[in-house]
């Protein structure tokens, strides 16, 4: 259902909502596609935030969309926006069977259109926030561009590719596309991807997903680990966390919350925020 600006402004008389406050902003991509955002005008002089939503979702998706109103309720200055994923304007989320021409080198270009618009608007450093598969792109963004303007990046039941509980792609569909690539081809076909089965897309962009597995992953963490904070739930079911044991991956800084799911969902709404205000007030104070 479309909201009109009238309901919006008598809403707004009795309830203080985020859409009283949110300022829709709008840019033109590399594609020459309209890119989306809404902006939360913060009250305190801290870090600004960039909030990052999950695989194939928009700024609305609830995870997201809660965590952005309660940090600015808290006084934080909030940016969501809604990665195009080929779609200009995009309002909805992308269903799996609709053919895919994005990738996460376009991902983290646009990206980094945002982080330079709000770096710009503020004059301060970001901290970037992503969930679930958002967290890969900030992690390609910090690396592709040396973390400019990032003062901290925090991930949210962090994602990777090529392994997992929900994961459909295989080592076969890497083959195929990696085949076709060395044949100076870049059809369009059929793969899958995270939770989707069908998943038409460019082998190219395919595989642009499936090389940030999790050892890719974990080398960028390590890179940044400095800047970069993981939170995970316990009880999320959608990525083998047993890693976080590994050698590699020791000096990782995690906070993980007990009896969390991978959304944070329900009783887990309020401990999610706690944990991140927790670690954005830490960022503030060095």
């Amino acid at each position: 259902m479309k909201i009109s600006p009238s309901l919006i402004s008598g809403l707004c008389l009795f309830f203080l909502t985020p859409l009283c406050f949110a300022e829709p902003v709008q840019l033109t991509n590399a594609s020459n596609k309209i890119v989306t955002a809404d902006y939360l005008q913060g009250s305190n002089n801290a870090s600004p935030i960039l909030l990052l939503h999950s695989f194939m979702q928009t700024n609305e998706f609830p995870t997201v969309s809660r965590l952005a109103s309660s940090l600015h309720d808290s006084g934080f200055t909030v940016l969501s926006p809604t990665l195009s994923l080929g779609i200009n304007n995009r309002k909805q989320s992308l269903a799996c069977e609709a053919i895919h021409t994005h990738s996460l080198d376009t991902d983290s270009d646009e990206l980094k259109q945002w982080v330079n618009w709000l770096h710009h608007k503020t004059q301060k450093p970001i901290t970037l926030i992503g969930h679930s598969s958002g967290g890969p792109v900030v992690l390609k963004y910090m690396d592709d561009n040396n973390a400019k303007f990032i003062q901290h990046g925090i991930l949210i039941s962090m994602a990777y590719y090529g392994a997992g509980p929900v994961a459909s792609e295989t080592p076969e569909h890497a083959e195929k596309a990696t085949k076709a690539i060395n044949q100076n081809s870049d059809p369009l076909s059929n793969y899958a991807l995270r939770y989707c089965k069908t998943y038409p897309t460019y082998a190219s962009a395919f595989l642009s997903y499936y090389h940030w597995d999790l050892q890719k992953t974990i080398n960028v963490i390590t890179k940044y680990n400095d800047k970069v904070s993981l939170i995970i739930g316990t009880s999320d079911k959608r990525f083998d966390n047993s890693w976080l044991q590994r050698p590699d991956a020791k000096n990782t800084h995690i906070v993980t919350i007990e009896g969390a799911g991978h959304f944070f969902d329900r009783v887990y709404e309020l401990d999610l925020l706690d944990t991140v205000e927790e670690l954005l007030s830490n960022t503030n104070e060095r």
